[in-house]
């Protein structure tokens, strides 16, 4: 681990294994705080106190230098900054930025009939003997729903990440550099059982999962264009581009079906949300706390109980 400078050393040290200890890579963030620490000794202080005018002097915009990279070295210090207050010594948080972008795409939570007809379709893509896709195809879309991945996460997986012993995804490098397992489902695990026995026959650990017949990886948009004739197929209408439905609308179906399941089995939403966001790999607990709103718009029946529950903490929310 780098050596870091000043007063703030130690505690920079313990505050990036904390967060490689969660999953994080945290590599270009601990490069912008060793910056930081070095920045800090031109500061006459005896004391790790990380005070309003330190941050303010190291978030001050540099000449020549662009929007993006000035908010990156504002962040790394404003998520060393909650970690001291963590700890209980009181930090200058530098205000999160008011330019943050919003999106304003409503998720498209396909119902379990529509889950039902793409799965079938899919099945009914036509063979190839020089093309793997409609063998990919059905598993890839199978697993996006069951298991609720992004489709990099998918389309990344290599044969040594997939256990199908114990029916366990390592998902590696993903999404804010977290690592994670994901249990499947029994069934599922017996479709990517019966899949592996068809196309690896001769394959390494190091091949991908789902690959193509030249034993590179199938890609996105090999995956979305085919997501898109088998909508099509389903009668399930699409928007054009950018309007959806999309790929990653399986991820938020399945949060949104998984949340309607323990609402019906009487968990308490609070004891399910941070399971789920550990399932899903989310960087927080907020993140996934927006599945409570959608679960209700999707399921009229249960709203009531989420909004007398739920209403007074969770807000409407733009979704991505």
């Amino acid at each position: 681990m780098r050596s870091y400078k000043g007063v703030f050393a130690e505690l920079l040290t313990n505050f990036i294994a904390f967060k490689r200890s969660l999953g994080y890579k945290y590599e270009a963030e601990a490069d912008e705080l060793y910056r930081f620490s070095k920045f800090s000794t031109t500061f006459k202080i005896s004391e790790p106190r990380l005070t309003k005018n330190i941050v303010q002097a190291w978030s001050a915009k540099r000449p020549d230098e662009g929007d993006k990279n000035n908010l990156r070295r504002i962040s790394a210090l404003r998520q060393f900054a909650l970690y001291l207050n963590s700890l209980g010594q009181h930090a200058y948080v530098v205000p999160p930025a008011s330019n943050t972008r919003h999106y304003t795409y409503i998720p498209y939570i396909f119902t379990p009939s529509e889950i039902e007809q793409i799965f079938a379709n899919s099945d009914r893509l036509c063979p190839h003997r020089f093309s793997t896709i409609p063998i990919v195809i059905p598993v890839i879309l199978r697993i996006l729903y069951s298991c609720g991945l992004r489709i990099s996460e998918v389309v990344n997986l290599k044969n040594k990440n997939v256990n199908l012993q114990e029916g366990i995804l390592e998902i590696k490098d993903s999404k804010f550099g977290k690592d994670r397992l994901v249990p499947m489902s029994q069934s599922m695990v017996h479709i990517c059982r019966q899949y592996y026995q068809v196309l690896h026959q001769q394959s390494c650990i190091d091949d991908y999962f789902f690959m193509k017949a030249d034993r590179q990886p199938v890609t996105r948009d090999n995956v979305y264009r085919r997501f898109r004739e088998i909508l099509w197929e389903s009668g399930i209408s699409h928007g054009g581009k950018g309007s959806g439905p999309r790929l990653h609308d399986f991820r938020h179906t399945f949060a949104v079906h998984s949340l309607k399941r323990a609402i019906d089995r009487g968990v308490d939403v609070y004891c399910a949300l941070p399971i789920l966001s550990t399932y899903l790999g989310h960087a927080s607990v907020e993140a996934t706390s927006q599945y409570v709103r959608l679960t209700a718009d999707a399921f009229p029946e249960i709203r009531a109980a989420l909004d007398h529950t739920c209403g007074h903490v969770i807000p409407e929310v733009i979704w991505e």
